[in-house]
């Protein structure tokens, strides 16, 4: 039985921890390991982690000098993993109890080496919101990915066998996932999409309104400097984009309370 590391970068997520952790202690597979790096974190989210620890020796806590941000964190963690496979869940994010079964059968029954999956919305207070859904396509390529940037990073699982050198850029910059994805893209490597709903993405203020803005203006920099595309192009999938985007949150979930309580490590609220 194949070990998955699960990557989860932590800073200052004291409020949502318990809930990612216990989804991910609550899995239908057993053989998986929990790699936590706190990135200088000022509320109790390190000592949160090292009691979880203490409790499940599949979970290994680590501590960063001082903040370098989430990429540093994620790629101190994938330096100590030593699963075949690699899976990622934010701090705040939640996985449905089959998530890594379900998702390790498929990589594995289709032999691909990146993999993700859909996704709902929550907000800050944990309530599940009825509209906002990421479905995805069976196989991403990056046309496909620039038109709809729909890997999100709680969802991605990696083999390690078949792409066995990534690191997330370190620079701060917005969306140091996205390029990750854009790197290996270009490195020949697609996406396949398992589009069942094994994840929910919590959606924070700060997200809604500090952040949004500023990610459209880095995206519309990185597709101007993909220069394997024509200008037209990079314009072109910009603005699919940004419909995509819009167009996800509009979404029903047809997600409800039950359901969630029923599929996921986690008690939705009304």
């Amino acid at each position: 039985m194949d070990k998955i590391s699960v990557i989860m970068p932590l800073y200052n997520s004291e409020k949502f921890l318990k809930n990612a952790v216990d989804s991910v202690r609550g899995q239908s597979y057993p053989n998986w390991e929990l790699i936590i790096v706190d990135d200088a974190s000022t509320d109790r989210s390190l000592s949160l982690a090292q009691n979880f620890a203490r409790e499940d020796m599949r979970i290994k806590v680590f501590k960063m000098p001082k903040n370098k941000g989430v990429a540093a964190a994620r790629n101190l963690a994938i330096t100590y993993a030593i699963g075949r496979y690699i899976a990622f869940l934010d701090s705040d994010d939640v996985w449905g109890k089959n998530k890594l079964k379900v998702q390790l059968m498929f990589m594995k029954k289709h032999k691909v080496p990146l993999s993700h999956t859909a996704y709902a919305y929550m907000n800050e207070q944990g309530q599940i919101r009825p509209i906002g859904r990421g479905n995805v396509d069976s196989v991403v390529d990056l046309p496909r990915y620039m038109k709809t940037t729909q890997i999100n990073i709680s969802t991605v699982m990696i083999d390690r066998k078949q792409v066995p050198h990534f690191a997330f850029p370190e620079d701060r910059q917005l969306c140091e996932d996205a390029r990750l994805w854009m790197q290996l893209m270009h490195q020949g490597h697609q996406f396949y999409g398992l589009n069942k709903l094994l994840t929910l993405y919590r959606v924070r203020e700060n997200q809604m309104s500090q952040n949004k803005f500023k990610m459209a203006q880095n995206t519309l920099k990185r597709y101007w400097n993909e220069k394997s595309f024509s200008p037209p192009q990079r314009l072109f999938y910009f603005l699919n984009y940004a419909y995509h985007g819009f167009e996800k949150r509009l979404r029903p979930t047809r997600l409800n309370v039950g359901f969630v309580n029923d599929r996921f490590n986690y008690k939705a609220r009304t």
